[in-house]
């Protein structure tokens, strides 16, 4: 029994120095300013944690100023890049030192935790990459945040932000290319062809050779009825692997504390 105690005290110490490791480090690898494989032009141009002071609302700034600029920065601030070679290099797998739990569930339940998505915009703004939902949850996120009314739009595969920024007056937020329309969802699912004017410099964003750009013409048809509702990105196993990575360490120390005491 004595054994085994100290066994499990060990784990738990192990796992300790683990998270506590994790606090000196950062998801974002500075490499992610050279990647070259994802299609855009200049697709990140704002250093982390500098954009973190970038993402605060200005005194002077109305709800709607605020909504396009931050939409624009984080834009600048994220690539758009989810391939296979990203898993480790870039931590689209949660390495150990983030949260083992997270780490562990990789290897047990790869389809959904391989290549993960944060439901934390803080933790998808760090690690700095993702898709157009990614990008999307961090706006969501920041606006909610400043209490603007915020929630994620899926349009037929392409998740976009809805801003209540005024009492009469709702955009649309599309962070993966820095891009806003001016109408609420309603309006545009009426009329997708008055988002035309907003997507019309798509060509300018991709490199020349990329293959496989979003194109004018392909976006404005995303836009109609057809596949359109809210999108949630809500993992609770995530909300309880944060808090259960500093708990789960104390519980397999603990017998091993008492028994050290009463010796």
């Amino acid at each position: 029994m004595k054994t085994f105690l100290k066994i499990l005290f060990g784990i738990g110490a192990v796992l300790l120095l683990i998270n506590i490791a994790g606090l000196f480090k950062t998801m974002r690898n500075p490499e992610l300013y050279e990647e070259n494989r994802t299609g855009r032009l200049n697709d990140i141009t704002i250093e982390y944690p500098e954009i973190n002071e970038m993402l605060l609302k200005k005194p002077d700034e109305s709800n709607r100023e605020f909504a396009i600029r931050l939409n624009k920065i984080v834009s600048k601030g994220m690539i758009h890049y989810w391939r296979d070679p990203a898993i480790d290099k870039y931590h689209l797998r949660v390495p150990i030192w983030e949260n083992y739990m997270l780490f562990a569930a990789s290897y047990i339940k790869p389809d959904r935790y391989l290549k993960y998505e944060f439901t934390n915009y803080r933790k998808n703004l760090e690690r700095g990459l993702g898709v157009c939902s990614t990008h999307s949850t961090v706006v969501k996120g920041v606006l909610n945040e400043h209490g603007i009314e915020a929630e994620l739009w899926d349009i037929a595969g392409h998740v976009v932000v809805t801003a209540q920024v005024s009492e009469n007056e709702s955009i649309i937020l599309d962070p993966d290319y820095g891009i806003f329309v001016p109408y609420d969802i309603e309006a545009i699912e009426s009329d997708p062809e008055i988002t035309r004017a907003s997507y019309a410099s798509m060509h300018e964003l991709y490199k020349p050779e990329y293959d496989d750009p979003y194109t004018t013409d392909i976006v404005v048809d995303l836009y109609g009825k057809e596949g359109n509702h809210t999108y949630v990105i809500d993992h609770w196993f995530e909300h309880f692997s944060y808090v259960a990575i500093w708990v789960l360490p104390f519980l397999f120390m603990l017998p091993g504390i008492f028994l050290f005491n009463k010796k």
